[in-house]
């Protein structure tokens, strides 16, 4: 019963971050990390999409911080900033490995349902491709100054350029799993993603934490949420394939298949 609760949960959620108006919800419980009259840049996309790579990523390789609105999941944030004409990056993942990965760091979501999920933010967005910067997975990953330098050219901004390669990744991937331990000063680490804070104030944070970590420990396996590469979640992955593969699902595939090359093949 409580994997039903938080199935159908998950699912009103997705459905009414669609909407703009989500924004004024999110509002109350995210603070900082919302679409506001400062925002600078947003960054969004479907969970499991390297929405929080591209964030860290982008905040270290700033001069001064940005105020960056990001990881609300949320198609409506997107709309929202496309509507105010603030900058705004789409990360987007081919719906086979979102699908599945998100099932690995929520095991109470289906396939069907999130495949369902997949398609309704994705499309919901086709409308405003043409003022949104699209960003597929593996080149938010290995080529993220060419999402800058693309942000820079569409939107008439001037961030710095992300210069990618081992160093880069590694600063970027330490963050992440330092923030997926939810330590002590995780709220520090908000703080910097949104660009209220610069590196040295993190640093000093983390220093004056007395404690490893707050809020009760992890709720899933760390490996499981933490947004980075792992063995383990690649042998999770394989194993959930034909979940996905499912026959009863070849239509939604198609149509997820069909979005996603609109998405990514679609003219800048």
């Amino acid at each position: 019963m409580r994997q039903q609760i938080r199935r159908a949960r998950w699912t009103v959620r997705s459905r009414l971050a669609e909407h703009p108006a989500y924004l004024s919800v999110a509002q109350r419980k995210y603070g900082h990390m919302v679409l506001g009259d400062g925002t600078e840049l947003v960054i969004d996309g479907f969970t499991r999409s390297a929405n929080v790579y591209a964030v860290i990523a982008f905040q270290q390789a700033q001069t001064h911080p940005v105020r960056v609105a990001h990881l609300l999941h949320s198609p409506g944030h997107l709309v929202a900033a496309a509507q105010r004409g603030v900058p705004a990056v789409l990360t987007i993942r081919e719906p086979r490995r979102a699908v599945i990965s998100c099932m690995i760091r929520e095991p109470f979501t289906t396939a069907p349902q999130l495949l369902t999920a997949w398609i309704r933010f994705h499309e919901r967005l086709l409308p405003w491709r043409e003022r949104l910067v699209v960003a597929e997975f593996n080149r938010v990953t290995s080529d993220l100054g060419s999402v800058v330098e693309e942000v820079n050219d569409r939107f008439d901004t001037s961030f710095d350029r992300v210069h990618d390669g081992p160093e880069t990744s590694k600063r970027a991937f330490a963050l992440i799993e330092e923030r997926a331990a939810r330590p002590a000063w995780d709220r520090a680490i908000g703080l910097f993603m949104s660009g209220l804070i610069d590196e040295a104030q993190l640093a000093a944070a983390r220093d004056a934490s007395a404690g490893p970590s707050a809020g009760g420990g992890p709720a899933v396996a760390f490996e499981h949420r933490v947004a980075r590469p792992s063995t383990e979640r690649e042998q999770l992955a394989r194993r959930l394939d034909g979940a996905y593969d499912d026959e009863r699902l070849a239509a939604a595939r198609r149509r997820a298949e069909l979005v996603f090359t609109s998405l990514t093949s679609h003219p800048a």
